[in-house]
C-alpha cells in the first residue's frame, strides 16, 4: 500500500499547528485515513532585487498503524518563480525520517527569465533510506530554504496562501507490515 505525504495545499478535514521557525508559518493536515499529510506554508516566499532568503523547519509526527513501517521512494518539489533575466531561485531541502542519520539532501536552482510553476522529482532508490516504524516512532523533520539572488525584481514561493494546489513538497511513501 502506498501512502502520499503531501507538503503543499491539500483540502482535507483536520488541521494541526506544526513546529516552524519564525521565518515561516506552517500548518499540517492529516487525512482521516492517514494516507496523506499536507504541510501548508503560509509565507514561504522570497521577493525583491538582489539576495533574499526564507527558511522553514517542520517536525511532523507520523502516526503509523501498529505493526507497520514506511519508506520514502519519491519526492516531488513544486513552487512558483517569477524571475528577472539574470536572477536565480535555489530550493534546498533536508529531511530526516525517523532516527538521526536517515536523511536526504536535495538542491535545485531555477534560472530567469521565467514566470511559471516549477517542479523537480527525486526518485529514491531501494536501500538509500531505512524504513521506519516497527517499534521506532516515525517522525519527519524537514528543513526548507528558498534563496533568491541577482537580477531585477523577482519572486519565488512555496507559499499556498493563494490556494495553488500544485505547490509544496510531495513525499511518496511505501507502507508495509513489519
Amino acid at each position: 500500500m502506498r501512502i502520499s505525504l503531501v507538503i503543499g495545499f491539500l483540502a482535507v478535514v483536520w488541521a494541526v499547528p506544526a513546529h516552524a521557525q519564525a521565518e515561516c508559518k506552517a500548518d499540517y493536515v492529516l487525512a482521516p485515513d492517514k494516507s496523506a499529510l499536507s504541510i501548508l506554508f503560509s509565507d514561504l516566499t522570497v521577493e525583491g532585487a538582489g539576495s533574499h532568503s526564507a527558511q522553514c523547519s517542520i517536525d511532523v509526527a507520523l502516526d503509523l498503524p501498529e505493526g507497520m513501517s514506511l519508506g520514502v521512494y519519491r519526492v516531488d518539489y513544486r513552487g512558483f518563480a517569477s524571475l528577472a533575466k539574470k536572477a536565480t531561485a535555489t530550493l534546498e531541502v533536508d529531511f530526516n525520517l525517523g532516527p538521526k542519520g536517515n536523511s536526504r539532501h536535495f538542491k535545485r536552482t531555477v534560472r530567469g527569465m521565467i514566470e511559471d510553476d516549477f517542479s523537480f522529482r527525486e526518485n529514491i532508490g531501494a536501500g538509500l533510506m531505512k524504513r521506519v516504524g516497527c517499534g521506532v516512532d516515525p517522525k519527519l523533520d524537514v528543513d526548507v530554504s528558498l534563496v533568491l539572488e541577482g537580477g531585477g525584481e523577482s519572486l519565488a514561493t512555496l507559499d499556498t496562501s493563494d490556494g495553488a494546489s500544485t505547490r509544496g513538497l510531495v513525499y511518496q511513501f511505501d507502507l508495509k507490515k513489519c
